[in-house]
């Protein structure tokens, strides 16, 4: 079947409006933390010494606070471009 010019032209707009609502993984961000006990306020966790917190490491047990931290530096590919943050964390970040 044969599309109608009015459907090549609305999916033609489609192609090449779609790339421009959808993302792609430009690197990952390093996050830095620790995990405590303590319900801290941000200025008393930003005093705490932070390690590196690697994907997958374990965190959140009962009464357990978890403060990260990161520094992101955007490559010059993504210069001009929207960048969107998906820490990946449990439901309660």
């Amino acid at each position: 079947m044969a599309l109608t010019r009015q459907w090549r032209s609305r999916i033609e707009r489609w192609r090449k409006e779609l790339p421009l609502h959808s993302y792609h993984k430009l690197e990952p961000v390093e996050l830095s933390g620790f995990i405590t006990a303590e319900q801290l306020s941000p200025e008393e966790a930003m005093g705490r010494d932070f390690a590196p917190m690697p994907a997958g490491a374990r965190w959140g047990g009962k009464w357990e606070y978890g403060w990260f931290r990161a520094q992101v530096l955007p490559p010059d590919a993504a210069a001009g471009e929207h960048l969107v943050f998906r820490p990946g964390l449990a439901t309660e970040a």
